[in-house]
């Protein structure tokens, strides 16, 4: 860890702390259950045809991921541990918030907006702290993104 580096970013790494873990952690709940296998479609977003949703999203849905579901439910699972794992070390914390935001996005737009009420304030929430990770690499303090990418800081 780069302990020489001053920076105020200390409470954001906080924030990056909890958020990979909460990645993580639904993760590994996710391949605890093997749920790629299983109808996750159904039990995270519900009939997809019924739903009132974004026309083109709706097209995405139904045209693409619903076909091959069991893809995009090992992407949905190997993402979330990447992105979690990532954001909880503190390693490629932008590019990991940049995947991360993609994939809260799809969140939002598929189960947050068919259920409404607090998933879709959750899945803002995240869209704002990933945006924050983005914006400030706060992988920098408290995170290997400090060790790594120092820049030559400290050496020698």
């Amino acid at each position: 860890m780069n302990l020489r580096e001053r920076t105020y970013l200390w409470y954001l790494s906080i924030l990056r702390i909890y958020v990979g873990y909460y990645f993580l952690w639904q993760g590994f709940r996710k391949f605890q259950r093997s749920f790629p296998k299983g109808d996750w479609i159904g039990r995270q977003i519900g009939d997809v045809a019924r739903l009132d949703l974004y026309p083109w999203y709706k097209k995405f849905l139904l045209d693409y991921v619903t076909p091959h579901a069991e893809l995009f439910g090992y992407l949905v699972m190997c993402g979330e541990l990447a992105v979690g794992a990532c954001l909880l070390l503190g390693f490629l914390t932008r590019f990991s918030a940049i995947i991360g935001l993609f994939m809260v996005l799809n969140y939002y737009l598929g189960p947050g907006m068919a259920r409404g009420g607090a998933m879709l304030a959750q899945q803002q929430t995240f869209i704002i702290a990933l945006a924050i990770f983005i914006l400030s690499n706060p992988g920098r303090t408290l995170g290997l993104d400090g060790l790594f990418f120092s820049g030559g800081k400290g050496k020698g």
